[in-house]
């Protein structure tokens, strides 16, 4: 048992100072996008109808740090100010696969392929599920659209609403990336970390195999795994990074990185309830459907020996002091963002600015 718990923290912890650093500059990043990001430009961006919209919805949304339940809010209040519909659903397909932060992380532990592969599929994704809700439910599918609240701290939002209309200051900037963001990804990203050190401990690394690794049974079991679960772009990394290493394939492992954070539950009810019933039945359909050619693809490009050889799986990890020193700052910011967020959230409660306080 001692020899299990041993093994089972040191994956753990490899995989926490592997993806540390990157994942820090990340959250500097996204607070500079944070200060530089207007309302009134987005809008301006997307308030027109057609395709151009469309595609500026996923250009905005790729790099945005909004993971599944934070990018709600903000397409609430991005189509309550005149985003189209294909624009609104461009936006939530795009923003919650990836987002600088997760683009970061995702270079550090499964490299510059993949992090490449998996931002381009996030565009694709995001105009082609626009366009098709553009055209598809342009007259139809009306009834009962409604507009989601913008967001408040009692819907889980730490405190993540729409854009502000201008005026931020550098201090916004800093608490944004470094108390907001990191509060927000902080339960997803620690899960996500435990269970990729679990898989890692458990699962051999000859688990899948053959048809489990790469056919279409790999892609469905990892479309079934990610649909229900609730997992954001970046925590959903390193358990993608441990699926990898017990021999699931790059393709497959890619699905599971795309459909999960783009179609949890609030995701799949929040384009229910802006966008319509046939509109979430597209935006579903063209994420799998995507995600599932995109996972042939990269897997038919590798190859299968480059694949089944075991060169792009994972190996043996030891960080060195600079990463070490990289995960003790982000656990101690993960802790410190939580505590202080909390602290924001009891006194707007107390003072009766949340949930009719």
């Amino acid at each position: 048992m001692s020899a299990f718990l041993s093994q089972f923290a040191h994956n753990t912890w490899a995989l926490t100072a592997e993806m540390a650093p990157y994942l820090l500059f990340g959250f500097a990043i996204a607070g500079l996008l944070h200060l530089l990001i207007r309302e009134a430009w987005v809008r301006k961006l997307l308030g027109r109808p057609g395709l151009g919209a469309v595609v500026n919805a996923s250009l905005v949304g790729v790099p945005m740090p909004l993971c599944s339940c934070s990018v709600i809010p903000v397409a609430a209040s991005l189509r309550k100010s005149g985003a189209g519909r294909g624009a609104t659903a461009s936006f939530l397909s795009s923003t919650p696969q990836t987002g600088v932060d997760s683009i970061l992380a995702t270079y550090a532990l499964l490299g510059g392929l993949f992090t490449a592969v998996r931002v381009g599929v996030a565009f694709v994704c995001g105009i082609l599920s626009g366009f098709l809700v553009d055209r598809l439910t342009r007259e139809s599918d009306r009834r009962g659209e409604t507009t989601p609240p913008v967001g408040s701290c009692c819907s889980g939002e730490r405190g993540r609403t729409a854009p502000d209309p201008g005026g931020k200051t550098p201090g916004e900037a800093l608490r944004y990336g470094f108390v907001t963001l990191p509060a927000d990804l902080a339960g997803a990203l620690v899960l996500g970390l435990l269970l990729a050190g679990l898989i890692s401990t458990v699962l051999p690394p000859d688990l899948f195999q053959g048809a489990l690794s790469g056919g279409p049974l790999a892609f469905l079991v990892a479309t079934a795994i990610s649909l229900p679960l609730y997992v954001c772009a970046t925590g959903s990394i390193p358990m993608a990074y441990a699926l990898i290493a017990a021999g699931l394939s790059p393709g497959a492992a890619l699905v599971f990185l795309i459909v999960g954070p783009a179609t949890n539950t609030a995701t799949v009810v929040a384009v229910w309830k802006m966008l319509g019933r046939k509109a979430t039945l597209v935006y579903l359909g063209c994420l799998v459907a995507v995600s599932w050619m995109a996972g042939y693809l990269f897997n038919a490009a590798l190859g299968t020996e480059l694949i089944e050889g075991g060169h792009y799986h994972t190996e043996a990890f030891q960080p060195a002091l600079w990463q070490n020193i990289g995960g003790l700052l982000l656990l101690a910011l993960l802790a410190a963002a939580m505590w202080l967020n909390g602290r924001t959230i009891k006194n707007a409660g107390r003072t009766g600015a949340c949930c009719g306080g």
